[in-house]
């Protein structure tokens, strides 16, 4: 988990660069289409990483195989379907993350064809750890807590809690990282990681 070689290092970047442009355009995606414009006005219903990465969530990812992208303001009223929407939001952004690292390793294929064979491992094992990493991503992002995906479970339950999810976000992200680091919250989400590992081919 803390190997930090520099080929781990860029392979696991690799991954979490793969999983944030996924996740970031799922779920602007979801949001536009029940009905707010507020993500695809604030540029994030794009598959550019660079528009979506958290950098406490990113190093976290590379680190310990746990992060979160920079959140999406997401406006309930606006959707069709209000609080109800949201919940799609989270649900349908996490599935279609892990139905999109799951394709991902059909370009493993390509890769042995086409590619330099001086290529070929460090392209396979990025693929690989991208669905690793992706059963970890969608176990901690269903959590309703602010960095989370997961915190607009929250505002679906009670809109006033966002004011305060939006004061507290960095505070709740330092916090987060911190337990990740200590080794507390992989143990935690480990049987929710399996349940979705068991979901996922070459896990």
């Amino acid at each position: 988990m803390f190997d930090l070689s520099l080929q781990q290092i860029l392979i696991r970047a690799g991954a979490c660069i793969l999983i944030t442009a996924i996740h970031g355009l799922a779920l602007a995606g979801i949001a536009r289409a029940l009905g707010d414009r507020g993500p695809q006005f604030d540029g994030r219903l794009t598959a550019n990483p660079f528009r979506h990465l958290d950098p406490v969530g990113a190093v976290l990812m590379i680190v310990v195989q746990l992060g979160w992208i920079r959140p999406i303001a997401i406006d309930p009223a606006e959707l069709r379907g209000g609080r109800f929407g949201l919940i799609a939001c989270v649900v349908g952004s996490i599935a279609a993350t892990v139905a999109g690292s799951v394709l991902l390793l059909k370009l493993r294929t390509p890769a042995l064809t086409y590619l330099p064979s001086a290529l070929v491992p460090t392209i396979i094992a990025t693929l690989n750890e991208t669905i690793e990493m992706c059963a970890w991503f969608a176990a901690l992002n269903i959590i309703p807590l602010p960095p989370l995906t997961g915190m607009h479970l929250l505002a679906a339950i009670h809109p006033s809690f966002t004011p305060l999810m939006t004061k507290y976000r960095l505070y709740a992200a330092l916090a987060l990282a911190g337990l990740a680091l200590s080794g507390v919250v992989r143990p935690t989400l480990q049987s929710v990681r399996n349940a979705i590992a068991g979901l996922l081919p070459g896990l």
